[in-house]
């Protein structure tokens, strides 16, 4: 392998168009070599625009000999199939979020790609925003006091009714498309894995999916997580971590432009007044920073062995939080993670 990850591009998605082909040129460990779509004509135009070559389909994308890994944006329903079609072709993968429909499905993603040494990442480009770094450290330098309740509202309208995210079929979920991040966040920001979950799923008798839902997730140390997430509300991306002494307010959370500088807050109670703290956040994006640590894992596995484990683990815990809410849902009641296998 040379000194750049060449990358192909699996499906002409929304995401690749306005992010993530333009992140992964701008790095300097990537190299950009094709994109497949199931329309090939669709293909030639993406290619044409992006000045890279263009797939007959799926397939031969997946075979092609030049490509050391493939980015994933296709639905979530579609996931599973060509992250492990790629793994069995030597690639490694980088998926768009939630990585699969049920738990079932990431257990035997991760078994493929680890049977055939794959670095498997699930883009949560939030992840690798100086945002939440920012807010990590606050928290841990004791800026809010001890922190005790992480909220959350993540969600937005919909206009197309035929858009996937309203297919059951193709992994359609509330729960799957804006939960999850705050889900993933919350781990991020406490550093630890949820305790129990008590959930709502609101399902659609039409679609079968959930359109929206609210969780409570505990942890140890009198921590607590409550979110809302829905895909047909008025657009919310936000969260809040509430301490004994402040508050930090997040005022765009999860989908950030890497043009827009962050509005992080702290609130404080000084004298009986409410005293708000501007935290100087820049601009970032997000996507370059997960697409270059991605390629740099790849581009160095021996040295990233512990850190590509780790990966694994975390995408697993995520999963299994997935499902529990899943779970607690369906059976209306508490249920603790230790159940989940």
């Amino acid at each position: 392998m040379s000194d750049k990850v060449k990358v192909g591009i699996l499906g002409c998605a929304n995401i690749a168009k306005r992010y993530s082909i333009r992140a992964f040129q701008s790095i300097d460990n990537a190299e950009v070599v094709s994109i497949a779509s199931r329309d090939y004509k669709k293909a030639e135009e993406w290619a044409k625009s992006f000045n890279i070559k263009a797939e007959e389909s799926y397939d031969s994308l997946i075979a092609n000999k030049d490509i050391d890994a493939v980015y994933i944006p296709l639905p979530i329903g579609l996931h599973k199939e060509w992250i492990i079609k790629a793994a069995k072709n030597g690639k490694h993968v980088l998926s768009e979020k939630s990585l699969a429909e049920s738990l079932e499905s990431v257990k035997e993603i991760i078994k493929i790609c680890k049977d055939n040494s794959a670095v498997l990442y699930e883009n949560f480009t939030c992840d690798f925003h100086p945002q939440h770094h920012k807010v990590v450290s606050l928290i841990e330098e004791g800026s809010i006091g001890k922190p005790y309740i992480f909220q959350s509202r993540y969600g937005f309208p919909i206009i197309a009714e035929d858009n996937f995210r309203y297919k059951k079929e193709l992994g359609g979920s509330a729960l799957n498309e804006s939960g999850a991040y705050q889900i993933y966040t919350v781990r991020k920001l406490f550093g630890k894995e949820p305790v129990s979950v008590s959930a709502a799923l609101f399902i659609d008798k039409d679609k079968k999916v959930d359109m929206r839902g609210e969780c409570l997730l505990e942890f140890d140390g009198e921590l607590s997580a409550l979110i809302s997430f829905n895909l047909n509300a008025v657009y919310q991306n936000n969260y809040s971590v509430w301490g004994k002494e402040g508050l930090i307010k997040v005022g765009r959370a999860y989908a950030i432009p890497p043009d827009m500088k962050p509005i992080i807050e702290i609130t404080k109670n000084e004298n009986r007044q409410e005293k708000v703290i501007p935290v100087d956040v820049p601009a970032a994006n997000h996507f370059e920073n997960i697409f270059r640590d991605f390629c740099d894992a790849v581009l160095n596995k021996e040295k990233n062995k512990e850190k590509i484990e780790n990966i694994y683990s975390s995408i697993l815990n995520q999963a299994k939080v997935l499902e529990a809410i899943r779970i607690s849902a369906k059976e209306d009641r508490k249920v603790m993670l230790s159940e989940i296998k």
